[in-house]
């Protein structure tokens, strides 16, 4: 994410948590970022991605599993749902990311038993959510943490998270296939698992 023009945020951290020593991380704003993972190379690039929504994955080098992303339920602190099954959804206008797909629910809405209402910024699905144009809205929770956090017009006083996530995936480090790199992965793989076991990820994200 960008704060004051720099480049800055949890992926970052992460990152920069996740690579051995002598390894030096840049920074590069790349609109279609996926596209330089397919494209081996003599620079090595990577980003936080989860198997599930890449096609193809063959074709990247993977690490292991760094968070687990929960997908959570928003709605107005005055108005709370708490999710327990899909019945809790019927009858609902969902708010959603327009790119992204939610195949916890799918199903509601290709039976028409709840509404999928689609925009394409988390800002604005949240400032949706707050003025009650739709009735709840699917985030993953650290996404709209901290948007919610940073913005002045929104508090984490003007929503309710469902208790309990209706799905999850597992965020990984992406890589291009790189020879050399492939040699080092088990580096990192090994400092992801002391970093989990230490809880730095979860620090890393409380930060924000």
């Amino acid at each position: 994410m960008m704060a004051d023009g720099k480049p800055m945020g949890a992926a970052l951290d992460i990152v920069r948590a996740s690579m051995p020593k002598g390894v030096k991380v840049r920074v590069q704003m790349i609109p279609a970022s996926r596209c330089v993972l397919r494209v081996p190379g003599d620079t090595v690039y990577t980003r936080l991605e989860s198997m599930e929504w890449v096609e193809n994955s063959a074709l990247y080098l993977w690490s292991e599993p760094v968070l687990d992303l929960k997908t959570i339920l928003f709605s107005r602190k005055d108005k709370p749902l708490e999710y327990e099954d899909l019945s809790s959804l019927m009858g609902m206008t969902i708010g959603c990311i327009k790119s992204f797909s939610y195949p916890e629910v799918e199903s509601l809405f290709r039976s028409g038993k709840a509404s999928r209402y689609d925009v394409n910024s988390d800002v604005v699905l949240l400032r949706m959510l707050k003025a009650g144009r739709v009735d709840a809205a699917l985030f993953d929770q650290y996404t709209a943490r901290w948007i919610i956090r940073r913005s002045p017009e929104l508090s984490l006083g003007n929503f309710h998270e469902s208790l309990r996530a209706l799905g999850s995936t597992e965020l990984r480090l992406a890589f291009n296939l790189h020879s050399d790199w492939e040699d080092r992965l088990p580096e990192v793989n090994e400092l992801i698992r002391r970093n989990r076991a230490r809880g730095v990820y979860e620090k890393i994200m409380d930060g924000y």
